[in-house]
């Protein structure tokens, strides 16, 4: 026979009533927080896979944050090319020159200069375009505008980060920065000399700016990123409208082609009928042929950005299509069920209440309960 003892009872008691305390605090808690759990001790296995993909979520949501800020460069810059190629090219370029060589309008000619000089400011304007006060058309210098129209003896150039693109003496030139110094072709052989300007106009042409868009960015080990990992949010204007001079020592971008028509047209003497120079018509002629082929090859560099767009818009739902996968997962570890959660409140109040009820017979009472 066992003989159970009033203190003994009282200690049973109060492990239970204490064991119940924690339970229904417990079942509390779950339902206020409606988490599975709150500790890593709770549930390890659960809250290290819940860590790894808080991870992943977080990575992603940087990445969607990218893609979205590039993607509107991108879309900004593709509306502003399709206003240079679709209109200005057209009523400031194209139109204005062809009149210029229609006889009936010959009266006209220093005027249709004037309208062709314009076209080529209204370029410049246009790509020196802005998006979130950041340089559409810079390449990797985004801070300064990236091209100009300066006049040298009579004579109008564009430029290109301070470098005339159309210049042929210039382009040939060892180039110096602001601060007059210059790049060298080899770092670690500074006997191949430094860069000449034509040469940092094509490094600038192909500049890189590295965005991690979800593409597994990774680096080589040198530390630099490896391209097909990331994606070039750089966006050179150089490269998209040309820049140096042909076999014809003619220009071979479109602003510097409607300068030169410009300056043919301007001179053109409409008192007499006449232009200034001998062979200034053909040369007109050849010009405008050449300014087509430019504003085609824009035309081609404006498709191009125009697939980029679409890839970083497709790139946006599969980032979306991510996050949403890896946060069903995180909500099936993490969160309750609301119902379940209620019921398991419910008994645990039920247990407390029962635990409660079943003190008034095990402690025992004291003289003063019986005087009452």
């Amino acid at each position: 026979m066992i003989r159970v003892t009033t203190n003994s009872s009282l200690q049973m008691y109060k492990s239970n009533l204490m064991n119940t305390t924690n339970g229904l605090n417990n079942a509390m808690t779950k339902l206020m927080t409606q988490r599975n759990f709150n500790s890593y001790a709770s549930n390890p296995a659960a809250a290290t896979r819940a860590f790894k993909i808080h991870s992943s979520l977080n990575a992603t949501r940087v990445q969607s944050t990218n893609n979205e800020t590039v993607k509107n460069k991108f879309d900004t810059a593709y509306s502003t090319l399709n206003i240079v190629v679709g209109d200005i090219a057209d009523s400031l370029g194209k139109i204005p020159a062809l009149e210029g060589l229609n006889g009936p309008n010959e009266t006209n000619v220093n005027e249709l200069g004037g309208v062709l000089r314009s076209g080529a400011e209204a370029i410049v304007q246009s790509m020196n375009a802005q998006y979130d006060s950041k340089f559409l058309f810079a390449g990797t210098d985004s801070a300064n505008p990236p091209f100009a129209i300066v006049e040298e003896n009579g004579k109008s150039y564009v430029t290109y980060r301070g470098i005339k693109i159309d210049d042929p003496v210039s382009l040939k030139e060892e180039y110096r920065d602001a601060d007059g110094n210059p790049i060298p072709r080899d770092p670690s052989d500074l006997n191949k000399g430094n860069m000449t300007n034509e040469e940092v106009l094509e490094m600038w042409s192909k500049e890189e700016q590295f965005v991690d868009i979800g593409l597994g960015f990774k680096t080589d080990e040198n530390g630099n990123v490896i391209g097909s990992t990331a994606f070039n949010s750089a966006i050179s204007g150089i490269d998209i409208l040309g820049y140096g001079m042909d076999e014809d020592g003619d220009p071979k971008n479109m602003i510097s082609i409607m300068l030169g028509l410009a300056d043919i047209f301007e001179s053109y003497n409409d008192e007499t009928g006449s232009w200034a120079n001998e062979g200034d018509y053909e040369k007109a002629e050849q010009l405008v042929d050449k300014m087509q082929a430019s504003r085609d090859e824009v035309t081609k560099n404006w498709s191009e950005l125009s697939a980029q767009t679409k890839f970083l818009n497709t790139n946006a739902t599969q980032l979306k299509s991510q996050f949403d996968s890896l946060d069903t997962e995180r909500s099936t570890i993490e969160d309750i069920d609301i119902v379940d959660a209620i019921m398991e409140l419910s008994w645990a109040q039920t247990c407390y209440s029962a635990a409660l009820q079943v003190g008034t017979n095990v402690i025992p009472q004291s003289l003063m309960d019986y005087l009452k």
